[in-house]
């Protein structure tokens, strides 16, 4: 189902609309102050899972559609849960600040985890563009993920100028907005 102008406007408001969450996460990992290479490659690596998020709920959806609203409920509680799970690290991380700049390195299992959660949404929006043909549905993901990585980056860098500055209340902070993300995806899941 490839329309021109009318899907790449639809694929770049998905785009930004699944990018919310990586923005907030980029603003929390930014304020830890992480070097920039690792916010980079943070921002690629969720580009990754969120291509591959549309992708793999398109496939399913294209093949058994019928399995929709069960599979969107339970990934939205799954993914509910790992947002206050990381809202509940960053407010004992706040706990402990010491006023020092944080030397802990977000480790690949902890950006693993922040990227499936906030590729759930992705894989749901996979599920509503089942009627997009193979190239279409490439086509979206990957304006999604492009979208995805500026948005990550961008954030990501205005975490590391503001977040330092703001010492353990960045922390505060972006566990606040985890639990938005867990609310808002509860209420709509």
């Amino acid at each position: 189902m490839y329309a021109g102008g009318i899907f790449y406007i639809n694929s770049l408001l998905l785009g930004v609309g699944l990018a919310a969450d990586a923005f907030i996460i980029a603003l929390s990992n930014g304020m830890t102050g992480v070097g920039g290479k690792r916010g980079l490659s943070a921002a690629v690596l969720l580009a990754v899972f969120q291509f591959a998020a549309v992708m793999i709920g398109w496939a399913v959806a294209y093949t058994a559609y019928a399995f929709y609203d069960p599979i969107k409920k339970v990934f939205s509680y799954v993914a509910a849960a790992v947002f206050l799970y990381m809202s509940i690290r960053m407010f004992v991380s706040a706990a402990r600040y010491d006023g020092a700049q944080s030397d802990e390195k977000k480790g690949i299992t902890a950006l693993i985890i922040q990227c499936a959660a906030a590729s759930v949404d992705a894989l749901t929006v996979g599920f509503t563009i089942e009627e997009y043909g193979y190239v279409s549905a490439i086509i979206c993901s990957g304006v999604i993920a492009f979208v995805t990585f500026a948005l990550y980056a961008a954030g990501y860098f205005l975490g590391r100028r503001f977040g330092v500055k703001l010492g353990r209340w960045a922390s505060v902070i972006g566990g606040l907005a985890f639990i938005a993300i867990a609310v808002v995806i509860i209420i709509g899941g």
